[in-house]
């Protein structure tokens, strides 16, 4: 199947809210794929995707980590925002953190 058929799939299964088969897409070896599936997690906001982008915030590669960051910050909770306080306090990457530190300052602006 094509990246984009895939991301299709994923964009579906947000919509009808099945964590559990968006997260099968995190391990997708193309890239592109696994951060659909991460904002895909973004937006149905459970909890059961909630602890899957709180994993994915210490993820080896920064790509995956700002992708998350960006699911944490559209998510709006005050959980999120501390998760993200704690991880830009520790942080190295300045990609990353710079990811991070937007992702605060629009949470003052919701």
């Amino acid at each position: 199947m094509s990246e984009e058929k895939v991301i299709e799939k994923i964009q579906k299964l947000t919509e009808k809210r099945k964590t559990e088969k968006v997260e099968q897409f995190l391990h997708d070896k193309d890239i592109e794929v696994v951060k659909a599936a991460i904002a895909g997690l973004g937006i149905i906001r459970d909890e059961m995707a909630f602890n899957l982008l709180s994993k994915l915030i210490d993820h080896e590669n920064p790509e995956i980590r700002k992708a998350a960051i960006v699911a944490f910050g559209n998510s709006g909770t005050e959980q999120a925002r501390s998760f993200l306080q704690l991880l830009l306090s520790k942080e190295t990457d300045e990609g990353v953190k710079e990811v991070a530190s937007k992702a605060l300052r629009e949470f003052k602006t919701k």
